[in-house]
């Protein structure tokens, strides 16, 4: 809350305005309030906008904590925007943290401290979650997102004809160019240029997570970081006499949802991110041409790659995909990363007036959300932000793959291998039946997890059965 505030304080004094100006309050929630597994041993404030207004001098009468995902930066900005636009509100500010490192720093070395932080006052909390994984994928243990995502890696690289070496060799031509902007930006978490091969090749320090991912490769969320927006009308603006010189605006924007992974007809793209993406450029009448900056949600290579595949961007490092440097390199601050982009994005803007596009997605490439930014008010003008439903793309007709009830064969349709100290420990597999169905299923026999190391499974028949609850497979004979 302290590093939210920094930012906080930061955004209010640059645009020279008392923090009494501020109605509404949003702060995106902490990875610790999210998942368990980043669950703060130290508590936390039991009501985030406050502990952010208590120590910049604000009093709200609205206070948020959002919901979790990558896209909450960009869906609670949308949201606010909109109700500045029918004068329900005047000035908000939008602020998250994640102060990970610190807690992981602690527990290493044994520390102990007390982050609680208690008031008794009203705030918005919306705790509901909408679920990324299926009861089959968390049956099947595919429940982590570098499974998940691995997964969907897999079927790309199977797409493109690539075998292991071919695609770590390709996700590290993706990746390169983000960790070399990272390393020059001094907000980044690491300083470091990797090369395409010290990103392609696994070692000590660049181990295997899940197939075909390795530790550099992927989101890192052990950071300190902060970030924060002031948003409000134009009218707003002149009145509190904030610099013309300053404003930057939405000229577009679009969010939606897709089906679980396990389900979508092609497990190697997102159909919700082509109608959104499509959405958000169809609405300012722009393509990826005509944008000078632009950041591409890079939690993991798949997802870069499936947002360039749509928008026709190339993926040789020929075209900047990144102003930060990206999550894995320079940093992955829980729900909040997208929120750093369009931060830098603004300052970049001031300086040369022109577009600029911001991505993110959530879950498992299942919530996406993009925006165009631009320093024009007249191309700003062209989006209607006063409806409740100009934002949201409707996905509820994209088309799924039932599951199979009680599946007995099928074949692979994408599958990835999860390592333990180095060694392959279990396979788990994205498969189909004759008639189309889908299921999941893993397998911990050495023979076969070695052999999936090595060789490409998709397209394979595998032989299923039931043991502890649990859908095992095993390969049939070829």
């Amino acid at each position: 809350m302290q590093l939210a505030s920094l930012a906080s304080q930061a955004a209010l004094d640059d645009a020279s305005m008392p923090a009494t100006e501020v109605d509404t309050l949003a702060v995106i929630r902490l990875f610790s309030d999210s998942v368990q597994t980043w669950k703060s041993p130290f508590g936390g404030s039991n009501n985030p906008p406050e502990s952010v207004a208590r120590r910049i001098g604000a009093n709200p009468t609205h206070r948020i904590y959002s919901n979790a995902g990558g896209t909450e930066p960009l869906h609670v900005m949308a949201e606010l925007l909109q109700a500045i636009a029918r004068g329900e509100k005047q000035c908000a500010l939008l602020t998250g943290a994640e102060a990970i490192a610190s807690q992981r720093f602690a527990l290493r070395n044994g520390f102990e401290d007390d982050w609680r932080e208690e008031f008794n006052l009203p705030f918005e909390n919306r705790e509901y979650r909408q679920r990324f994984v299926s009861q089959e994928e968390i049956s099947c243990g595919l429940t982590m997102p570098v499974r998940s995502y691995a997964a969907i890696e897999n079927v790309q690289a199977h797409q493109m004809g690539h075998d292991l070496r071919q695609h770590r060799q390709y996700m590290a031509k993706l990746m390169a160019p983000f960790s070399e902007v990272a390393a020059n930006n001094p907000f980044s978490r690491s300083s470091v240029s990797y090369t395409e091969q010290e990103l392609a090749e696994t070692s000590s320090d660049n181990y295997a997570i899940s197939l075909p991912y390795s530790k550099r490769l992927v989101a890192q969320d052990a950071v300190n970081q902060s970030a924060a927006l002031l948003l409000t009308s134009v009218g707003n603006a002149r009145r509190l006499r904030v610099n013309p010189a300053k404003w930057v605006y939405v000229e577009s924007y679009a969010e939606g949802f897709d089906q679980y992974l396990s389900q979508r007809i092609d497990p190697g793209r997102s159909a919700a991110m082509e109608r959104v993406l499509t959405a958000a450029m169809d609405r300012s009448g722009a393509s990826c041409s005509d944008m000078d900056l632009i950041d591409i949600y890079s939690c993991f290579p798949c997802a870069v790659h499936a947002a360039c595949k749509i928008l026709g961007l190339p993926t040789d490092g020929s075209v900047p995909l990144t102003v930060t440097g990206g999550l894995p390199f320079f940093g992955g601050p829980g729900n909040n990363y997208t929120m750093h982009a369009l931060a830098e994005m603004v300052v970049r803007l001031r300086s040369d007036p022109s577009r600029a596009l911001v991505t993110a997605n959530g879950g498992i490439l299942s919530k996406h959300a993009a925006a165009i930014l631009t320093t024009d008010s007249h191309r700003a003008a062209s989006m209607d932000w006063s409806g409740k439903g100009v934002i949201a793309v409707d996905c509820a007709d994209i088309p799924l793959r039932a599951y199979a009830a009680k599946p007995q064969q099928g074949s692979i349709v994408s599958y990835t291998v999860v390592a333990r100290r180095d060694k392959p420990d279990i396979g788990m597999v994205l498969a189909e039946t004759p008639n189309r169905e889908r299921f999941l299923a893993s397998s911990t026999e050495s023979q076969i997890t070695e052999w999936m190391t090595e060789k490409n499974p998709i397209g394979r028949g595998i032989n299923v059965r039931l043991s502890n609850e649990r859908q095992v497979f095993n390969f049939q004979e070829q």
